[in-house]
């Protein structure tokens, strides 16, 4: 064989092992790349439905709850409604055995690692109001006891649960534009 054509054997076979390791470089690059938009797809639909689940069953009702009754407090303690009194006392009752309940069998849907002690207070000082406001014959708390600070109502409670609902609201707004854009 002729120098010529050795040098065109070696030549033309770099160029094909080239254009293999060319191909089979694309090939991995591409393969790689979807498999990271796989990974951020899926992390992002997780984000997506855990931020749903919050939404829906931990901090929305809470939220709804609250936000009713904030509207109903002050004609309720200014006397507008005495005549439904009893029905008053009932609904805040339930809406605190509600978000009670929320808290106690849904904890694992708050943000965070740790139990609030804004949700403490508020677990204590709902169970004590409902102990004494639930009194047929003496449906309010003693000065004496609505001294107490755990009695009081913890307004940073409520400002917790409507800060955070609304920046979950908002961050699931996000992740819903962003994963319909897939």
């Amino acid at each position: 064989m002729e120098l010529v054509q050795i040098l065109g054997v070696f030549l033309a076979s770099a160029l094909g092992t080239g254009a293999f390791l060319n191909f089979s470089a694309q090939k991995v690059i591409e393969t790689g790349l979807q498999k990271v938009l796989h990974k951020e797809k899926l992390l992002t639909e997780a984000d997506l439905e855990f931020r749903k689940r919050q939404i829906e069953e931990f901090y929305g009702p809470i939220y709804a709850s609250l936000k009713l009754c904030s509207e109903i407090y002050p004609l309720w303690i200014q006397g507008a409604l005495k005549e439904v009194n009893p029905d008053i006392i009932a609904l805040f009752k339930s809406h605190n055995d509600e978000i009670t309940t929320i808290l106690k069998t849904k904890a694992h849907l708050m943000d965070g690692g740790e139990f609030p002690p804004e949700f403490i207070k508020f677990m204590t000082s709902a169970t004590i109001w409902g102990m004494y406001c639930t009194r047929p014959d003496q449906p309010y708390i003693p000065e004496h006891i609505a001294d107490i600070e755990q009695v009081k109502w913890p307004k940073e409670f409520e400002s917790h649960i409507f800060t955070k609902t609304e920046e979950l609201k908002k961050t699931l707004d996000i992740l819903l534009v962003k994963y319909r854009a897939k």
